[in-house]
């Protein structure tokens, strides 16, 4: 029970570890693509500023930035960009309609928040969890819709009821 134990709590160490360099390697990966993102902007708007090194720099320079379509499909054409793709787990299918996946408020624009969180969960194989949720929010939506569908409908006969009697 005892060897049991401890290669137990030695597993939760190492997991632990590996979390903590993912972590790392993503902050890292993310934040190189940060920089292609504001060197591409930069290009875009003629602003020829020298972008920060330190990670947490580049991130704050990157805050209030938009990025349209056009400069994220530049971002993707740049040397390297499929390459830290690739290294962020993110499937080769999934960069061709990257953009619009990431523009969840449909604004036509992706901000920092939309691409980290974006990124982030797109990372990896599809899990059986993430199958479920979807399903559930499709069932959702499907829901909503309907009824939305019969409360239209109810109020479209309920003015031609009312259009009906005052002739």
């Amino acid at each position: 029970i005892e060897n049991v134990l401890a290669g137990a709590k030695t597993n939760d160490q190492v997991m632990k570890r590996q979390r903590l360099r993912d972590q790392t390697f993503f902050a890292s990966k993310m934040a190189e693509l940060v920089g292609v993102i504001l060197t591409v902007v930069n290009e875009h708007t003629e602003i020829d500023e020298d972008l920060p090194t330190a990670p947490d720099k580049l991130l704050q320079s990157a805050a209030h930035v938009h990025i349209t379509p056009q400069i994220f499909e530049d971002v993707r054409q740049r040397p390297g960009v499929p390459e830290i793709f690739k290294d962020l787990a993110l499937a080769d299918e999934d960069t061709f309609n990257l953009f619009d996946t990431l523009d969840v408020d449909g604004s036509g624009t992706i901000d920092l928040g939309e691409l980290l969180e974006g990124i982030a969960k797109l990372r990896g194989d599809a899990r059986r969890s993430d199958v479920v949720a979807l399903n559930f929010k499709m069932q959702k939506m499907q829901t909503e819709i309907r009824e939305y569908f019969n409360a239209s409908l109810g109020m479209m006969r309920a003015t031609r009821h009312g259009k009906t009697r005052m002739k």
